[in-house]
Parts: structure tokens; C-alpha cells; sequence
């Protein structure tokens, strides 16, 4: 792999958060796949469908950085939560199979991936067009949100700091420009891009902080010259 140094370091993360992942799967049943999640509408095993799904999907933008034939994560946004149906129900053995030669599959991709076709540009099912270096920590980003979205005891805090100060970068750089809204941490020296002049400061832990921006909290331990400003909804 002949990648960027940021994007190198980041794909290292990948092997851990996996870890922490499967640590938290191993007690579980196969009832406890069935159990609901923090995401409505949706039980432990949608998510564990969709985490799945998702690498799949993630290896589609790496092969068109590769090649520079456009392949898009996924076919249709029917067919990408026909997929995440279809899974959500399997037992548990057969749900960590899955999701393990998924995430195998990604990283081989990342292996793979010279120079060049990191700096390719692909589009997100969004219409957003990124380089592929972004593919690494969007994925790490899927990881750690959704094992959080479990409801299984793991939590923000339990991101490591360097890579929620990560993740926050990631989630604070798709905003718009003219989001009037700086965040800072409270534990350290991050802070989130410079924002236009006038822009509200929101200062908390970085577990904190990315619970909120990523819409899993109501920000209440977070501090703020007013109240808490609106920001994008993350989706």
C-alpha cells in the first residue's frame, strides 16, 4: 500500500476497532441478535447487516479509484436496505462470518490501492465527491458509531482520543461553509475548522462532542456561549 501518511496511520486503526467490535460480540447469543439497537426500527443484527454490507460497499469505491470505472457503493438505496433486511436475522456465528471476510475483503482492497488511485476522486451515494483516502476513515467512522449504536455497553469514551479527534475532523469538514459553529475539546488542543466570523463555540469532552454532532445525544454536558446552535444533521 502507497498511501498518504495521515491515511496510512488510519488504516493501522482498522485491525483494533475491529477487535473492540468482535470483543463485544463475543458474549452475545443468537437471541441477542434480535434484540432492538439504539437505531430505530432497527435490531442488533441490522446493524451488524448493514457494518457488513457497508465494507462491501466501500471496496465498490476503491475499485473505481483502482480502475476509474465509475462502480458506486451501492446499486439503489432499495437495493442497499433490501441487503440490510435480508441479513439482519442470521445467527450470530454466521453474522460475525460475514462481517469479518467483509472487513477482510476492504483491507485487502486498501493493500491493493497504489499512489494514485488514492487521490482519485469517487462519489458518495450523497452526490459528494472525496478523494479515496476518505474511504479509510469513513469507515472508520461506520465502525465506531455503529458499535456505539449497538446498545451493548460500548460507548464514545471507549474510542480511543486520537481517533475521535479523527472522526471529528471527518464529520466537521463535510459541513458547510457557512456553518457558524466551531467546537473544541475541553481535554486538549482539537478544535474543528475555522468557521465564519460570528461562529458560536461548542466546547465538551471529544466523546461528547462527536455523540452530538453525530446526533446521538442532546449535547447536554457540552457547554456553549447560548444554547446549543443547529448543525448539519449527519446522515
Amino acid at each position: 500500500m502507497v498511501a498518504p501518511d495521515a491515511t496510512t496511520l488510519l488504516v493501522a486503526e482498522l485491525p483494533s476497532a475491529n477487535r473492540r467490535l468482535l470483543d463485544t460480540l463475543t458474549p452475545l447469543t443468537d437471541a441477542d441478535v434480535l434484540r432492538s439497537s439504539l437505531l430505530p426500527g432497527w435490531t442488533v443484527g441490522h446493524v451488524l447487516s448493514h457494518l457488513a454490507r457497508n465494507a462491501d460497499a466501500l471496496v465498490n469505491l476503491c475499485d473505481w479509484a483502482l480502475t476509474g470505472v465509475r462502480k458506486p457503493m451501492y446499486a439503489s438505496k432499495e437495493a442497499r436496505e433490501a441487503d440490510i433486511e435480508a441479513g439482519a436475522a442470521r445467527n450470530l456465528a454466521v453474522q460475525v462470518e460475514d462481517l469479518v471476510a467483509a472487513e477482510a475483503r476492504l483491507l485487502e482492497r486498501f493493500e491493493d490501492l497504489p499512489a494514485d488511485a488514492w487521490r482519485a476522486e469517487v462519489v458518495w451515494p450523497s452526490g459528494m465527491t472525496r478523494t479515496a483516502d476518505q474511504i479509510v476513515v469513513a469507515r472508520l467512522n461506520e465502525l465506531e458509531v455503529h458499535h456505539v449504536d449497538l446498545g451493548l455497553g460500548y460507548t464514545f469514551d471507549d474510542v480511543p482520543p486520537e481517533l475521535r479527534e479523527a472522526l471529528l475532523t471527518y464529520v466537521t469538514t463535510r459541513w458547510p461553509d457557512d456553518t457558524a459553529v466551531v467546537l473544541k475539546s475541553s481535554e486538549g488542543e482539537w478544535a474543528s475548522p475555522v468557521r465564519p466570523a460570528g461562529a458560536r463555540i461548542v466546547t465538551g469532552g471529544t466523546a461528547a462532542l462527536l455523540s452530538w454532532v453525530l446526533g446521538r445525544s442532546d449535547g447536554s454536558t457540552l457547554t456553549s456561549d447560548s444554547a446549543l446552535p443547529d448543525v448539519p444533521v449527519w446522515g
